[in-house]
């Protein structure tokens, strides 16, 4: 059973299996993790809020989801809002997820 944080396993060129070290994600890209999905998905549903409750509300360890967070943050798929970290989702990170990803306050 593959872990919850897995990629798919569908990665394209220049991936870390392939011996490179692009883990970078984007709206061109399929290479969000659930963790990924998920956070994308609150901050959809709620706007934008701090980053130790995204933690909270996602059920997302605190060190984790800052790492998963300045990832999507470098992919453009979330900013920062103010000089503290408080996050939102930009356009192309909502473009980023799935139709089939539920919302989640559903």
């Amino acid at each position: 059973m593959a872990a919850p944080d897995a990629q798919p396993t569908d990665r394209s060129a220049g991936s870390a299996e392939d011996g490179g070290s692009d883990d970078r994600i984007g709206p061109g890209r399929q290479s969000l993790t659930r963790s990924d999905e998920r956070l994308l998905s609150y901050l959809a549903d709620v706007g934008a809020d701090y980053q130790a409750f995204i933690a909270g509300n996602t059920g997302l360890y605190g060190d984790h989801a800052e790492s998963r967070l300045t990832a999507l943050e470098d992919a453009g798929l979330v900013e920062r809002v103010s000089g503290e970290a408080v996050y939102r989702v930009t356009d192309a990170g909502r473009e980023a997820l799935r139709d089939d990803c539920p919302r989640w306050s559903d």
